[in-house]
């Protein structure tokens, strides 16, 4: 079946979009299209029915609520880029929307198909593992909540289950003295996929790495939490000679393949690079909150 015989629906509430999903026969959840109607007009995929979450106004929301930020999953990489919320609590989720493809794909590209897409070179996800976020998978029955680091499962493959969809993303408000950068390398500068990409999250108090994270993206099958890295970080005084050091580990992490963007080699030497100043800007942005006294 092409994409030009699949039925189109457009439900008005989660409700629907999932009572729909639970009773049509070969599904699929529609949200910015931008990477499945691709996959339906080349035969990488195949929908009977596909079902648009577009006018399901809750699931466009930002919003802070008991200490975190809530981002409903249709909320497009411009609407990160535009909201103050975002913009104050996790600007490196900023900076990786804003490195996304072109203006007009930001417009229509969604935060929950960016994750739910799974591809290993995503932008978003990183920073947002870096902020410890979480996601919501609701289906007609029940609801449950997934760390974002323990969603993916393979290439283009989630722990999402039959009739499952991801609703919301939301992470914790960071704490004082913490900031969060995101460092990608691209092959140009617009419209292309990162050959690697980091995330690091570092929180910072008297002097010392009381908190990290380094996430290496585009390097694995899926965005890698570098355990051995970050948890190297903590308790030591930030420095160049520190965050080279540490580089070099994320480096070791990494199991990056060989493809037309970049050698197993060279996205290696990426990951060093990128690391250092996905550290150096992290400790940076923290640094500066401490200064202003939040």
């Amino acid at each position: 079946m092409s994409l030009y015989e699949a039925r189109f629906h457009t439900p008005q509430t989660l409700n629907e979009a999932l009572r729909l999903l639970a009773e049509l026969e070969q599904a699929r959840i529609l949200a910015g299209g931008t990477d499945l109607l691709v996959d339906l007009k080349q035969g990488l995929v195949r929908a009977r029915n596909l079902i648009s979450l577009q006018e399901i106004k809750e699931l466009k929301d930002i919003t802070e609520e008991k200490n975190r930020i809530r981002i409903g999953a249709m909320v497009t990489a411009q609407d990160l880029i535009c909201n103050p919320l975002i913009n104050r609590s996790l600007p490196a989720l900023v900076d990786a929307a804003r490195s996304m493809a072109s203006y007009q794909i930001r417009s229509m590209a969604t935060i929950g198909g960016n994750i739910s897409s799974a591809v290993p070179s995503a932008d978003l996800p990183p920073s947002l593992m870096a902020a410890e976020a979480r996601v919501e998978l609701h289906c007609l029955d029940s609801s449950r909540e997934v760390l974002l680091s323990s969603f993916f499962s393979g290439p283009r493959e989630t722990v999402c289950g039959e009739g499952e969809v991801l609703t919301f993303i939301h992470f914790p408000l960071l704490p004082p003295k913490t900031g969060v950068s995101y460092q990608k390398l691209a092959l140009r500068e617009a419209n292309s996929l990162a050959v690697a990409s980091v995330a690091a999250r570092l929180t910072i108090a008297n002097g010392k790495i009381t908190g990290a994270a380094v996430v290496l993206g585009a390097v694995a099958p899926t965005p890698v939490l570098a355990m051995k890295t970050s948890r190297f970080l903590v308790g030591k005084e930030p420095s160049e000679s520190l965050f080279a050091r540490v580089a070099q580990m994320a480096k070791e992490e990494c199991h990056p393949i060989s493809d037309i963007r970049g050698s197993l080699w060279f996205r290696k030497e990426l990951v060093e690079v990128l690391t250092r100043r996905a550290l150096a800007e992290a400790s940076e942005r923290a640094q500066r909150k401490s200064e202003k006294g939040n």
